[in-house]
């Protein structure tokens, strides 16, 4: 097995190129951070989890505009630059007007595990989220990431694209760093009850926190050396590591269930099981619990536009079809039903939840404008229509935001 060499990192270049491409083109925007740290980010096969800070006088028809011209600066950047396809995966998902980032009221633990790269008040965004108190909500948030995670790895759900000469080493890369990180690091933070932000840093405190330090000695050499390892890219070796890291998972939700979590499930608990015992934890109010699923529909129109493009060398049918499984159910049928409950005290379908609020929260035209887009935004579509149907989500997104922004009037935004 032949493996082309790591790249030369050129994640800060890159970070500052997008960030000034953006503001050009979207003057709002006045900060940039990322998921994760500059370690965490590998040359050749990791994507970049931008996050914007835009100025507060932002409006629902000025997100609208800001998510076609970042779309537009990522087309631009994919057809210059072929070697930053992976970089540019997707547009940036959470975005919030600074008030939205330091309001107590609207903070997403998500903030926690952030880097702040370019612009003003950087210094007190990373105090703010640095010296934020452990909460029940944290707790909640890093159970949920740890159940969405955990059991055996799926082989369909990461599908290796945009990866140039580096797409024989992703398999590895998927389950290390896209599959085991994000609930060690979860469990590492529930374990000291503190986020942080790192990923590797994560994966080097486990070794002493959890069982079985051989397996994560194993993952952090896998990733220094960049994946070469025929071993454990072909069968048995593949079958062997997706065992071992499934143990790995239960014998640190084990740990975690005998210092005291509060779940009732048995150990060795199954996947399915600690699923319905994190469905019992309810420490996010149902206002930011709204806030939480809004905020990251502010780009998305330029990113279904963007993955409506023909970029030769860029694939993002797989990416289209990831959107469609979620877009429904994340922006239109859990904030309608959530409201509801807020506003209205009902637990009823979002349907129901949309007539109730129409005359009331929306007047007629933006009750359509959200009944076309869920319409559209169902995840039935055939592989030859991904494209068009990315495009017509776009062409109707518009009054559909502005419509769902009235719901975080109030509720952070």
């Amino acid at each position: 097995m032949n493996f082309a060499p790591p790249p030369r990192n050129d994640f800060p270049a890159f970070i500052q190129t997008y960030f000034e491409r953006c503001r050009q083109r979207a003057p709002r925007i006045e900060a940039n951070a990322g998921k994760w740290t500059l370690e965490d980010l590998i040359p050749g096969l990791s994507d970049f989890d931008t996050r914007f800070l835009v100025n507060d006088a932002m409006t629902a028809p000025d997100w609208c505009a800001m998510s076609l011209a970042v779309g537009q600066v990522h087309l631009e950047l994919a057809r210059e630059r072929k070697d930053w396809a992976r970089n540019l995966e997707h547009l940036p998902g959470v975005n919030l007007k600074w008030r939205e980032l330091f309001d107590p009221a609207a903070y997403f633990t998500e903030f926690s595990q952030w880097s702040f790269y370019h612009g003003p008040n950087l210094d007190r965004a990373r105090q703010y989220v640095r010296e934020r108190p452990w909460t029940a909500m944290d707790a909640e948030y890093h159970w949920k990431k740890i159940a969405l995670y955990y059991g055996p790895y799926n082989r369909a759900i990461d599908p290796a694209i945009n990866l140039g000469p580096y797409e024989n080493k992703y398999p590895l890369h998927s389950r290390l760093l896209h599959y085991l990180a994000p609930p060690v690091h979860a469990g590492v933070c529930l374990l000291r009850q503190r986020s942080t932000p790192g990923k590797l840093e994560a994966l080097r405190a486990a070794r002493d926190l959890f069982p079985h330090r051989e397996t994560m000695e194993l993952a952090l050499a896998l990733i220094e050396r960049h994946y070469a390892a025929p071993r454990y890219l072909v069968e048995p070796g593949l079958t062997e590591l997706d065992q071992q890291l499934e143990g790995y998972l239960t014998g640190m939700v084990n740990t975690l269930r005998e210092t005291g979590a509060p779940l009732d499930c048995p150990r060795n608990v199954t996947p399915q099981q600690l699923q319905a015992a994190v469905k019992t934890l309810h420490a996010a109010p149902l206002a930011v619990q709204l806030f939480e699923n809004l905020k990251f529909a502010r780009l998305m129109k330029g990113r279904l536009w963007f993955y409506g493009q023909e970029v030769l060398w860029f694939e993002s049918r797989p990416l289209i079809r990831n959107e469609l499984n979620r877009l429904r159910r994340n922006f239109y049928e859990t904030p309608l039903r959530l409201f509801a409950k807020l506003a209205y005290g009902q637990d009823v379908s979002p349907e129901e939840a949309l007539q109730r609020m129409t005359g009331d929260v929306f007047d007629p035209s933006e009750a359509a404008a959200c009944r076309r887009f869920a319409e559209l935004a169902r995840p039935e579509c055939p592989p030859g229509e991904l494209k068009p149907r990315a495009l017509a989500i776009a062409a109707v997104f518009d009054p559909f935001l502005c419509a769902m922004e009235k719901l975080c009037v109030g509720h952070g935004g």
